[in-house]
């Protein structure tokens, strides 16, 4: 089974080696990488095609004019020969092992799409994943997206079928891509697998992370991306509307904070996240020591 490792790159010439060596050490031997430099302005461009020239047979690299990393994405899963796609940024890395791991996991339980578990490295590490193999039932998928812990609102740290891209793709000119996609794609999936190994390492400490900068510009299309893919969710299974709901009174809550931190007390986009339609539970905001 060949998989597809798809990167979206700007400006990562100080990670791209690193990320690229773990894909190089991979024991599983049946891949491509597809690296799309998105109009890089620094030596990004040059340093992939250096290690294009020495492993021709692996990596392909493709040049772009600066049009954002869903575009690079998109670019990317065009080029694509793999079965299964995985989207790794160029700032991230891999354990040697998750090639292999993931791909057994599908093949043993006949899977669409196959989760990990990932490490954030940034202010505080963090890791994230489940105890034990999970299979669970659409439905449930659905909540624990929702939820994004288990399973996360990010591209990254899934093995996916290339075909259920077939008439989607992430959309360009904003972010939040992720989430507004990868609901659809669980959806279209008839078998999801959640393997308990942390694989993707996930590197929160570049200044553009979004995780840890979320600027009153990008706001709008957060809530956007939220909002539909509550509406995709709810219209899947209508009995999901509380939960769905739940999500987005946390959402509106985040940015709202995120305004009144830079000071847009004024901003027309706190009309639309406050006041709340329904009263919310304290349950749905209270801190959990141990979230798996």
């Amino acid at each position: 089974m060949k998989i597809s490792v798809l990167i979206p790159a700007y400006n990562s010439e100080k990670e791209i080696y690193t990320c690229i060596r773990s894909l190089l050490e991979q024991t599983y031997h049946d891949y491509e990488v597809i690296v799309v430099d998105d109009g890089s302005t620094d030596r990004t461009g040059s340093r992939l095609d250096f290690y294009a020239k020495i492993y021709p047979e692996l990596i392909t690299v493709i040049h772009q004019e600066n049009r954002g990393v869903s575009a690079a994405r998109n670019a990317a899963l065009k080029a694509a020969k793999g079965e299964f796609v995985l989207f790794l940024d160029s700032d991230d890395w891999m354990k040697r092992r998750t090639l292999e791991t993931l791909a057994a996991a599908q093949a043993r339980y006949e899977a669409d799409v196959v989760i990990c578990g990932n490490v954030n490295e940034g202010r505080v590490t963090t890791r994230r994943h489940v105890r034990r193999v999970l299979v669970p039932h659409k439905r449930t998928l659905m909540k624990m997206l929702m939820k994004d812990r288990q399973v996360r609102n990010y591209a990254w740290g899934k093995l996916i079928r290339r075909s259920l891209f077939d008439g989607l793709q992430f959309w360009e000119g904003r972010v939040f891509e992720d989430v507004q996609l990868i609901g659809q794609i669980l959806l279209k999936a008839d078998k999801t697998v959640i393997v308990p190994d942390t694989l993707v390492h996930y590197n929160t400490h570049r200044q553009n992370s979004l995780t840890y900068s979320l600027r009153p510009e990008i706001l709008n299309d957060m809530l956007e991306a939220f909002e539909d893919q509550a509406g995709y969710i709810t219209a899947y299974d209508p009995t999901l509307k509380r939960e769905a709901q739940a999500m987005l009174r946390r959402i509106r809550l985040l940015i709202g904070g995120a305004l009144l931190l830079h000071g847009r007390f004024q901003d027309p986009l706190m009309e639309q996240i406050l006041p709340f339609s329904e009263a919310a539970s304290a349950a749905e905001f209270r801190v959990r020591r141990n979230l798996y």
